[in-house]
C-alpha cells in the first residue's frame, strides 16, 4: 500500500514539474491542482498533491514566489558530476532558465539549467556544461554551465533611459538577463535606441560600449530598423564598399560585343510589384512556325560587376540576401548596383545572362541555350496592370503590339506550364500572404491579403523554367555547381500531420512509407473544397523540410524537380550571383580567369552554400519578427474587440487562433472559460471536464483581444463562443 502511494506521489511530482516547466510565468496553486487533476485517469487526492508539492519544495525542484505562484527553482547547490564535461547550445526561455539538448546514442536528452547556474551564458551560446545530481527521480535532468565557449552575439540593441539623474538601458532582447552598464554614456539622451557591444561579462553584470546611435525610439521606422540591427544586420555599407561600387559603370566595348548576343531589338519587358526599385529579371515570348514556344528569360549579369574576392563580393557573401521589412529594404548590394547599373530599368541597355528555352505544346523543354547578352527593357509593367490586361480591363497597357502579343503568349504558355507542373507533382501551397499597411508614422493601420494573380503565376513559371535550364546547362558542361535542394519530409512529421488533420476531414489514401511529391499533390486535389484548406496548407508547409543550398544535387521535393538552382535573382541573393560567376569562369570567358581562381571558387562553394542557407534563415526570422511586432502593435489598437478565427494549434498550455487577416494569437487556460481543460495529445484536442466543451483543430470561434505586447511580439485572446452559437 505504501509503495503504491509513493508511486502515485512520484507521478504527481513529475507531472507538477512538467506543467511548471512549460509555463512562462509563476502558476497559482489552485490552477496547478486543477491541471494535475486533469492529467491522470485516477482521482488525485488533495493530500497527495500537498505531499508532492512539499517534497518538491524541500528538494529544491520548485519554489514559491510572494504571490503564492510556483515556478522551477532548480538545484542551485546540487552536487556537480565532475567526471565528464559536455558541449551544447543553450536556449533561454521567457522566465530566464536555460535548456540544453544533448544527443547521445540516437537519444536526445534535455538538460535544465537554472538561472543561477547559467554563469553568464545567454540565449544561443555554445557552452561547456556538467551534469548535476538530482535528489529525486524527476523529469528534469539538471546541469550547470562551466564555460562559455562562444557567445551567440555580443552586440545588442537597447534603449537609453535617463530620469532624475539616473541612467539605465533596456535591451530589446528580453532573454539577455544581465545587468548591462555603459562604460561611457556621454552624448546620449533619454529615449534613444542604441547599438552596444558587450566587452566584459562579470557576475550577472555586463559592461558595454556604444557602437552607434540608431535614432529616437519614437521616430518612424526605428522599431523595424532595430529588429534588423539586433539580428546582426547592418543597414549601411562601409565607405570602401561604396567607393568600389561608385567606380563601376556600363561599358559596351568590343570585348563585350564579342562575348554577348545583342537582344536590344527584342521587345523584352519586366513585370514586378508596383513598389519595386530593383529589376533583375525580364522576359519575352514568341510562337514558332511549328507552334512551339520560345521563352527568353534575361537575368541581370551581376557577376560582371561584382568580382570574385572584391569588397563588394565580401559584403554580398556576408549579407547573403536582401532583406524586405514591410516598407524598408536592406539590400545585399549598394543602391548604385541594385537600383541602377545592375537593375533592368526601362529604356537603357543592360548586361544580362539569358536563357532561351523552346517548349512543345505540353510544356516540355525540348531545347535551350544559355548565353551572355545585352538587352533593353522596352517597358516596365507591374503585376496589377498586367492582371487587369489579362482580365480584359486594360487594353491600353501598352502601344506596342509586340509586347501585347508576348504577354498573351506568355499567359498561354504559363497555363500549359501550370498543367505540366501539376502532372509532375508540384506542391502548390496556396497560403495567403498578409500585407501590412503603415501610416506616415510607421504605425500599422490595415492588414490586407496579397493577391496572387495570373501575372504573378506567369513570372513564377518562367523563373522556375530558367532555374531548371541553367542547372541542366551546368550538368551538361560538367560544372561544379550550387543547387537549391529540398528533402522529402520525414516519417515522424507525416505521422504528426495525420494526427493534426484527422479532425478537419483531410483525407489521405496513399502509402506513407515512401512519400513522393505527386502524393501530396493528390492529397490537395482530393481534398479540394475542404473548408479548412488554408489551415491544411499551413500544416502541410510545416511538415515540409527546409529548402537549402548544396553542392550535392538531391532534387527539389516541393517543386517536383530533379534539377534546380537559384539563378534568377542575383541582385538580392548570393547563390544566384555565384551561378553567374561559374558560367563566366568556366564557359563564357574562361581565358580571362586563371586555374588558381577557378580552384579557389570551387573550394569555396560548400562554404557559400552553408553561409547562404544561414543568411536565408536569418532573413526569414527577421522578417517574421518585424511582422509579429507590427501585428501586435496593430491588435493593441483593438483591445476588447471581437473577431472570428480558426483554431490553428493546440498545446498543453492553451490554443492558438488565426484570424481571417492571418494574425495569430494565444488563448491560455485561464481565458478558455469557466471549466478545467485537459489536452489529449492522441486526438489533439482540448476537452472541458464539466462542460465537455471541445476545442479542436479547424474549429471556428469568436475571440476577444485582451492584450497585445509590441516589444514581446505577443497577442492574447479570450474565448467568447463557437462561431455557430448565437
Amino acid at each position: 500500500m505504501q509503495d503504491s502511494i509513493t508511486d502515485k506521489i512520484k507521478q504527481i511530482s513529475n507531472q507538477v514539474l512538467e506543467i511548471i516547466l512549460h509555463e512562462d510565468r509563476p502558476i497559482p496553486r489552485h490552477i496547478l491542482f486543477n491541471k494535475i487533476c486533469h492529467s491522470f485517469d485516477f482521482y488525485v487526492e488533495n493530500s497527495d498533491f500537498n505531499i508532492a508539492i512539499d517534497n518538491l519544495l524541500k528538494l529544491g525542484n520548485i519554489k514559491k514566489n510572494n504571490k503564492n505562484g510556483y515556478l522551477i527553482a532548480g538545484y542551485i547547490n546540487g552536487k556537480i558530476d565532475d567526471s565528464k564535461t559536455y558541449q551544447g547550445i543553450i536556449y533561454i526561455n521567457s522566465i530566464l532558465n536555460g535548456f540544453i539538448k544533448l544527443v547521445t546514442n540516437n537519444e536526445t536528452i534535455t538538460f535544465f539549467v537554472h538561472r543561477s547556474n547559467l554563469n553568464n551564458a545567454l540565449n544561443g551560446d555554445l557552452v561547456e556544461f556538467k551534469k548535476m545530481e538530482t535528489r529525486a527521480k524527476s523529469l528534469l535532468k539538471h546541469a550547470i554551465v562551466t564555460k562559455i565557449i562562444k557567445h551567440n552575439k555580443n552586440n545588442y540593441v537597447a534603449t537609453f533611459n535617463s530620469e532624475l539623474g539616473k541612467e539605465w538601458i533596456h535591451l530589446d532582447d528580453s532573454k539577455n538577463y544581465l545587468n548591462v552598464v555603459l562604460n561611457d554614456s556621454s552624448g546620449l539622451v533619454d529615449g534613444q535606441k542604441i547599438l552596444i557591444n558587450i566587452c566584459k561579462y562579470e557576475n550577472d553584470k555586463a559592461y558595454a560600449n556604444v557602437l552607434k546611435i540608431i535614432g529616437k525610439k519614437s521616430d518612424p521606422g526605428i522599431d523595424i530598423l532595430s529588429i534588423a540591427i539586433d539580428a546582426g544586420i547592418n543597414p549601411e555599407f562601409d565607405n570602401d564598399v561604396l567607393k568600389e561600387s561608385s567606380n563601376l559603370k556600363l561599358e559596351i566595348n568590343d570585348k563585350q560585343l564579342s562575348l554577348r548576343k545583342d537582344l536590344t531589338k527584342l521587345p523584352i519587358i519586366t513585370i514586378d510589384p508596383a513598389t519595386s526599385k530593383d529589376f533583375d529579371d525580364a522576359f519575352y515570348v514568341e510562337k514558332l512556325k511549328n507552334n512551339n514556344y520560345k521563352l527568353y528569360v534575361c537575368i541581370a549579369d551581376v557577376a560582371h560587376y561584382v568580382k570574385f574576392k572584391s569588397k563588394l563580393d565580401d559584403i554580398a557573401l556576408q549579407r547573403g540576401c536582401s532583406l524586405y521589412l514591410i516598407n524598408k529594404v536592406i539590400p545585399m548590394l549598394p543602391n548604385i548596383l541594385s537600383d541602377n547599373i545592375c537593375s533592368l530599368n526601362p529604356n537603357v541597355d543592360r548586361f544580362c545572362l539569358t536563357t532561351e528555352i523552346i517548349f512543345d505544346y505540353n510544356g516540355k523543354i525540348i531545347d535551350y541555350l544559355v548565353y551572355p547578352s545585352i538587352i533593353n527593357n522596352h517597358q516596365r509593367l507591374n503585376y496589377d496592370e498586367v492582371n487587369e490586361f489579362f482580365n480584359n480591363n486594360n487594353d491600353d497597357i501598352t502601344k506596342d503590339e509586340a509586347i501585347k502579343r508576348s504577354l498573351l503568349l506568355g499567359k498561354e504558355l504559363s497555363k500549359i506550364l501550370d498543367e505540366n507542373r501539376t502532372n509532375r507533382g508540384y506542391i502548390d501551397f496556396n497560403i495567403p500572404e498578409p500585407k501590412i499597411i503603415l501610416d506616415e508614422n510607421g504605425s500599422p493601420i490595415e492588414i490586407k491579403l496579397s493577391e496572387h494573380g495570373e501575372a504573378q503565376n506567369m513570372i513564377e513559371n518562367f523563373m522556375l523554367s530558367a532555374n531548371e535550364v541553367v542547372t541542366l546547362f551546368a550538368q551538361k558542361n560538367k560544372l561544379p555547381f550550387i543547387y537549391r535542394i529540398h528533402e522529402k519530409p520525414n516519417d515522424e512529421k507525416i505521422k504528426s500531420l495525420l494526427i493534426e488533420t484527422k479532425k478537419i476531414n483531410f483525407k489521405i489514401n496513399t502509402d506513407l512509407t515512401n512519400i513522393k511529391p505527386i502524393d501530396i499533390s493528390h492529397w490537395l486535389k482530393d481534398n479540394y473544397g475542404n473548408e479548412n484548406m488554408d489551415l491544411i496548407n499551413m500544416l502541410l508547409l510545416k511538415t515540409m523540410s527546409k529548402a537549402k543550398y548544396s553542392t550535392k544535387n538531391i532534387g527539389h521535393f516541393g517543386l517536383a524537380l530533379k534539377n534546380y538552382t537559384h539563378f534568377t535573382s542575383p541582385i538580392r541573393r548570393y547563390p544566384d550571383l555565384i551561378v553567374g560567376r561559374l558560367f563566366w569562369m568556366f564557359i563564357f570567358d574562361r581565358n580571362s580567369y586563371s586555374d588558381e581562381e577557378r580552384k579557389m571558387l570551387i573550394n569555396n562553394l560548400n562554404e557559400f552554400c552553408i553561409k547562404s542557407s544561414d543568411a536565408e534563415i536569418l532573413a526569414i526570422d527577421c522578417e517574421r519578427n518585424v511582422k509579429s511586432m507590427k501585428f501586435a502593435e496593430y491588435m493593441g489598437k483593438h483591445i476588447g474587440e471581437k473577431y472570428c478565427g480558426v483554431i490553428s494549434g493546440i498545446t498543453k498550455m492553451g490554443i492558438y487562433v488565426q484570424l481571417e487577416n492571418t494574425i495569430t494569437g494565444f488563448i491560455n487556460m485561464q481565458n478558455l472559460g469557466n471549466d478545467y481543460y485537459q489536452y489529449d495529445e492522441n486526438i489533439n484536442e482540448m476537452i472541458g471536464k464539466n462542460t465537455r466543451q471541445i476545442f479542436s483543430l479547424g474549429t471556428k470561434i469568436i475571440i476577444e483581444v485582451v492584450n497585445a505586447n509590441k516589444e514581446l511580439q505577443k497577442i492574447d485572446f479570450k474565448f467568447i463562443k463557437y462561431l455557430n452559437n448565437n
